[in-house]
Parts: C-alpha cells; structure tokens; sequence
C-alpha cells in the first residue's frame, strides 16, 4: 500500500535498528486514526514493532473515553498503546500544546524510540500557510508543518524526530480509507469552534472550493521550496562549530535570521524562537568585530571571522535533574569539560559546577541538520 510518504525511506532516516519502536502520536481523530491503520499495514510488510501514543489533556470529560476507543483499536491490531494524561494547570491553548509534546517527547524515550509520527495532512498545511500569510510570512516558510522536523520540546526531545508522512494526502481521501474499512473516527467539538482561527480558515475554504484548490496547488509548490530551504539550512549548520566548553562559532561571516535563531535556542539550552523580525535586526547591526548583542537568551558577538554566541549571563540556569544542565550539558563521568580557567571567558559563567560533564550543543545541532536534510522528494511517494 502506497499511500502519503514511504514510511521505511521515512522513518529507516531516524530509526535504524529494526529492532527499535516506531512511535504513533494517535488522538482518535480521522487522520491519526488513518495513520495507525496504514502504520499497522506497513509494520506487518517490514517487521518493525509499534506504539501508539493518545494524550488526554484533561480538557474535556469526553476525552477519557476517546483514549479508551484507541487503546480498544490497538488491541484489536495488536499495537501496543499507551495513554498520557495531562494533570497541570491549564491556562492557554499554548500551554496545552506543549505540554502534549512534552508526554509525548518523554514516553518515546521511555520506550526507547527515536521517532514520532503524526497524522498531519495536506489540509493543515494548507490552514497553517493562510494564517502565516495573514501574519505576514511569505515564502518557503508559509509551508509548515514539514515532512520533517525536531521534536519541538527541549531537552524531553532530545535526539527525536518528529515525521508527518501524510503532508500530502487530503483529509476527504483519508476519511474515505476510513470508510471503506468501517473504521469510525471522533470529530474534536474544537475543530468546529469559531473562536480558534484554524476553525474559521477550514470553514472558509470548505465555503470556498476554487478557492481551496488553488490554495491546494499553491502550497503543494510552496512545500517543495521549504524543503529546499530546509536543506540549504542543514547545509549551512555543518558549518558551526562548538567548543568543548560550549561555546558556538560560526565559520561563516554571514548569519540567516533563521540560523541565528536556531543558535540561540541552542546555546540558550531553550525550545522558544526569538521574537519575530528581532533577530534580522540584532544582526543588521552587529557589523563590527567585538560588537555584541543579547536575544532569545543568547548573546552574539561578530568576530573577524564570523560569530561568537554563548548563553546570556542574564538568564538563570536550569537545572532539570541530576543528568541534565541547562539543556547544554550531559553529565559523564568520563568526561573532563574544560575548567573555570581553560574555557573562554565568554561562556565561563554559563558552566555546570564540576568537570564530570559534556556539552550536548554540537548533538542537538547534528540532530537539526540530520531533520533538515531528508530528501523530501526521495520520501513523498504520492
């Protein structure tokens, strides 16, 4: 069955041993539940073993019976499942995603995987480009989600990719799939609620049908370009170095907005981008060797050959458990990280408090680069 992406040329990018899980973010819904059955399919083709993953925000009394009705389609199929159930305050639609990622990101390394699939489709990147646009993204980076990606919580994902195999296939073919099988799905009451505007973008494009196909065919380019944009960023990551003490060095004099900003993340040890046009800005004005300025948690000084980027002395460590510093160091008891006084002085202050640690800033990035350099039309088979 060939449908969406080539799962194996997919997921063999990120999962090597066949003996390792491939993991299933699966809420109920028509299009993650489409992608558990075509999963299942495909698994039984190549022997590979997986787990599905359903997470229960707590947000409404419907949603426990929800996971119920995955975990009973999993068992009828043989795929093991698991439910994750968010019991923090719920304050914003923001705080529940990524709490989301966060019990996802942490079950996949409990079950020892190294990738999530999810069942995004065409449909939301098509939503996802026109609220962009109308917040005035233009080009490659109207097209999102991606067919590949990071797993957007920091350090819960630490080394985890995040696959979309369906970018391309419509929602209307998957319900079909569904139907066809006498497979029954749960419509979210979200997805039709008018206050969230995803909601209002869906019901003006199903208003609008000729509309919709040019939108279609628009995005469908504009994915290509965002796939090439992607490499070219991959590209332009194996150009940074870092330091056994952490510090960041470019070995180019030119820095994209959107790389400065991938850095700043990383030598900040966060998953949170700096604020929209700021970062063009910060680097429009650091021209001069030793100028030196503070975004996103990081700080970024020109040098005569690039750029120097540390994390920013303002902002207080985190520790987040006795393995981890900061998001920047792993601790290894083999390793001897560079002391008060042999490391540079512009990342002194930023050092856990012994030597029995590692930097993981230069793996974070290898992971970066890894994402965005999957050949988008090797893996697209639609």
């Amino acid at each position: 069955m060939r449908f969406g992406a080539d799962f194996s040329a997919l997921t063999d990018r990120f999962s090597l041993d066949s003996k390792q899980p491939v993991a299933l973010a699966v809420s109920g819904g028509s299009d993650s539940l489409a992608l558990l059955f075509m999963c299942h399919h495909w698994a039984k083709m190549t022997g590979r073993s997986l787990i599905a993953l359903t997470v229960d925000h707590g947000l409404r009394p419907e949603a426990k019976f929800e996971a119920a009705a995955v975990a009973a389609h999993c068992a009828d199929i043989g795929i093991q499942h698991q439910t994750l159930c968010w019991t923090e305050p719920k304050p914003t639609q923001s705080a529940a995603r990524a709490a989301r990622y966060r019990l996802l990101a942490r079950a996949v390394q409990d079950a020892e995987a190294s990738c999530l699939l999810t069942g995004h489709t065409l449909d939301d990147v098509i939503e996802t480009a026109l609220i962009r646009r109308r917040r005035g993204i233009r080009g490659p980076m109207q097209a999102g989600p991606a067919l590949a990606a990071p797993l957007p919580s920091w350090p819960d994902g630490r080394g985890i990719a995040l696959l979309r195999p369906l970018v391309r296939v419509r929602r209307t073919a998957l319900r079909t799939f569904l139907k066809v099988r006498d497979i029954e799905w749960v419509d979210d009451p979200s997805n039709d609620n008018p206050s969230f505007e995803r909601v209002r973008v869906r019901k003006f494009l199903a208003r609008h049908e000729t509309l919709a196909e040019m939108a279609s065919h628009a995005v469908m380019t504009l994915q290509a370009e965002r796939a090439r944009a992607d490499a070219a960023l991959g590209e332009d990551l194996a150009k940074i170095a870092v330091r056994a003490d952490g510090l960041i060095e470019t070995l180019s004099p030119a820095l994209s907005p959107r790389l400065a900003g991938l850095l700043a993340r990383c030598a900040s040890g966060s998953d949170r981008d700096p604020r929209g046009g700021a970062m063009g800005h910060m680097l429009a004005n650091l021209t001069t060797a030793g100028s030196r300025q503070t975004l996103g948690g990081a700080w970024f000084q020109r040098t005569q050959s690039g750029f120097a980027i540390g994390r920013d002395p303002a902002t207080g460590h985190r520790q987040f458990d006795r393995t981890l510093f900061d998001g920047r160091y792993v601790r290894d008891p083999r390793a001897k990280l560079p002391d008060q006084n042999d490391a540079s002085f512009l990342v002194r202050h930023a050092l856990p408090g012994d030597r029995a640690w590692r930097e993981i800033i230069s793996e974070r990035l290898a992971h970066l680069r890894h994402c965005y350099l999957t050949p988008f039309y090797d893996c697209i088979s639609v």
